[in-house]
């Protein structure tokens, strides 16, 4: 179990013992600071810890940002402190962490954790010397501090506290082995990540399954079903969720208006089985028109399979979709009518197409854009009956 360690005296170098010979600050800066603020020259950093804890392989600290801010300052530091890597200025995780350092220094520190290795610490006074300090993860966010420190002063990065995890030898030989290879096998976030915070979806969940339904379809299946039997009078959301790329733009803000459409309040588990069987018998339908009939304009089918269902599932009654009351015969309607209702608006917008886009070679138009989308539609400019 942690333990708190007291900060009123005790050191340990290396192999345990105590050691002598441990310097400070100098005041020089291998680059440019402003606010008289230098950067740490070494061979001791010295750190005033708000609470250090002892683990059985290093020391756990909790530091107020200004601290660390010297540490990574000058274009040297990479190499100095045996970093992985330097500063990486075009990271997009780079310029968004130093926004929230600019902005909200105080949030700064609430994720995420340091690692520093050292050759010796010593506790003595409320202070903790780190002899010789090296970067072993986070090197990236000490390099945002002592740039934040050199454009704003430490009294800006003290609003932040940080955690740092500090080891000794070998025990730092061993643990920067290890955060090489957790590097390997990092799950970078995702869009669909933001999902599990929508509590639409959780209800809808456990809706579910207190049917005793066990869904075997995946969220992408759903979005695009939702999406093709919205009641919007555009295929505006086919068209983006046709995607994979514009799934991700759909599921990285479930507070948008266009997510809200698809999931909300009113969505019941039999409104997505629905939508799921309308969709895949409609693209069934799409299937079974001979391949030798996909030619020319008729290259739309296979282009933009999602527009013709989201224009055949216009004859549904889409504001019933949701409503478990219904005393529509929405298996029958899907089984028997949809698919002649499918090849019909195949046909149709085939014609369109060929209407719209006269002078176009059969290999040269954009048959998945959203202009073309709302304008075969009629929800677009130029016409096309």
């Amino acid at each position: 179990m942690d333990k708190p360690l007291s900060l009123t005296g005790g050191s340990e170098g290396r192999d345990g013992s105590g050691f002598g010979g441990y310097g400070g600050y100098d005041g020089r800066s291998e680059g440019p600071v402003r606010s008289g603020y230098g950067g740490f020259a070494g061979p001791v950093l010295s750190l005033r810890p708000l609470r250090l804890t002892r683990f059985d392989r290093g020391w756990a600290l909790q530091v107020p940002a200004g601290e660390l801010a010297g540490l990574a300052a000058g274009p040297a530091a990479a190499q100095r402190l045996g970093a992985r890597r330097g500063f990486l200025s075009e990271s997009a995780h780079n310029r968004e962490l130093a926004e929230l350092l600019r902005l909200r220094p105080e949030e700064f520190g609430r994720v995420g954790l340091l690692a520093l290795g050292t050759e010796g610490i010593r506790i003595q006074g409320g202070v903790v010397e780190l002899i010789r300090p090296e970067s072993i993860d986070g090197f990236q966010r000490l390099t945002l501090l002592a740039r934040a420190a050199a454009e704003r002063g430490r009294p800006h990065l003290d609003r932040s506290t940080v955690r740092l995890e500090v080891f000794t030898s070998p025990e730092r030989e061993h643990v920067r082995r290890l955060h090489d290879i957790a590097d390997l096998y990092l799950n970078p976030a995702t869009a669909q990540d933001c999902l599990r915070r929508c509590p639409e979806l959780r209800r809808l969940a456990e809706e579910f399954e207190s049917e005793g339904w066990l869904p075997r379809f995946s969220m992408a299946d759903v979005t695009r079903a939702l999406a093709c039997l919205s009641t919007a009078p555009t295929p505006y959301l086919s068209q983006l969720v046709s995607t994979d790329r514009g799934l991700d733009v759909l599921w990285a803000d479930i507070a948008s208006p266009h997510y809200g459409a698809l999931i909300h309040p009113g969505v019941h588990p039999l409104g997505v089985l629905r939508a799921l069987e309308a969709r895949r018998t409609a693209r069934e339908a799409l299937a079974r028109i001979p391949k030798a009939a996909r030619t020319g304009p008729a290259r739309l089918l296979d282009d933009a399979p999602d527009l013709i269902c989201w224009a055949a599932c216009r004859h549904l009654p889409l504001h019933q979709l949701h409503d478990e009351r219904s005393t529509t015969k929405w298996d029958r309607l899907i089984d028997q009518e949809l698919p002649a209702w499918t090849v019909s608006a195949a046909h149709d917008y085939i014609g369109r197409y060929r209407r719209a886009e006269p002078a176009h070679s059969p290999g040269s138009a954009d048959r998945t854009g959203l202009a073309l989308w709302l304008q075969l539609a009629g929800a677009g400019p130029g016409p096309v009956r």
